[in-house]
Parts: C-alpha cells; sequence; structure tokens
C-alpha cells in the first residue's frame, strides 16, 4: 500500500532523496546543493517542504512543494518541484499520486494556484495542468511553465 508522508517523518531516507535529485535534476558536481535544499525542507508547516512516497515502508518517489524553482519566475509560487519516483515503480501512478497529495497539501494551506516547469510532454497534462508560457531557466535553456488552479 501506498503512503506519502513529510520527510520529516522519516529521516532515514534523508540521504537517498538528496542522493536522487543530484542525480535526476542535478549535474553531479552540486551533492551540496541539493543537501541544503532537503535538509532545510524538514520543518513542518514551512516552505520548502519534501514528502516521500513509501509502499511496505520501501522508499519508492519523492516531491517538493518550493518557493521558487525557477530563478527567472520570482514572481510564481510555490512550485511542485522535484517529482521523483524511482525507475522500478513507475508506471504504477504514483507520480499522480504525489501530485495529488502535494495538491491537497496546497488547498489545506489556502493556496490559490501552483506552479511547476518541464521538459516533459504530455506528463502532466494528463493531471490538468494548463500550460502558462515558456520559460528561462539559469542555463538560458528554454523550458514549460504550468499552472495548476487550486480554487
Amino acid at each position: 500500500m501506498l503512503i506519502i508522508e513529510h520527510l520529516a517523518d522519516h529521516r532515514e531516507y534523508i540521504d537517498n532523496v538528496i542522493e536522487w535529485l543530484c542525480k535526476k535534476f542535478g549535474n553531479g558536481d552540486n551533492y551540496g546543493f541539493w543537501e541544503s535544499i532537503v535538509k532545510n525542507s524538514l520543518i513542518k508547516n514551512k516552505l520548502p517542504v519534501t514528502f516521500i512516497a513509501l509502499i511496505n515502508n520501501k522508499l519508492v518517489g519523492t516531491v517538493g512543494l518550493w518557493r521558487s524553482d525557477l530563478f527567472s519566475r520570482q514572481d510564481l509560487y510555490p512550485w511542485l518541484s522535484a517529482l521523483y519516483v524511482k525507475d522500478k515503480y513507475r508506471n504504477r501512478n504514483i507520480g499522480q499520486e504525489l501530485q495529488r497529495f502535494l495538491i491537497d497539501y496546497c488547498k489545506k494551506k489556502g493556496y490559490k494556484e501552483l506552479f511547476l516547469y518541464t521538459d516533459l510532454c504530455n506528463y502532466y497534462e494528463k493531471s490538468g495542468w494548463q500550460y502558462l508560457e515558456d520559460g528561462i531557466e539559469y542555463s538560458g535553456e528554454s523550458i514549460k511553465i504550468y499552472k495548476k488552479k487550486l480554487s
């Protein structure tokens, strides 16, 4: 059975989450960057926050809620960030469940909208995300920004 909980309640998985994010979203040389984000996301009810997905007490995925994820768009807030599902657990709707959990969390906190950016095509659209516009990453590359209305 899949359960989703705050990483602060499962500190034994902190290093796993850091490694996943560094490998998936980093460049291998910026472990300290990801470590800082994850370790600063362990205070409940304060951004950033990190949630994890567990099946039979096995870590299978993670998602974050961040104040900012795309530096060029500091005006947008908050962001669904760092959604990751371990390879062997993909295609089981775990990513969708992590999204639903985070959306419900945001609604309870009173947020009216949620943003994300991605280079994936036709993944977030299935969950009702609306393409907002192209944005610019720190590297100068173009990226798609999506918005989800929560009210």
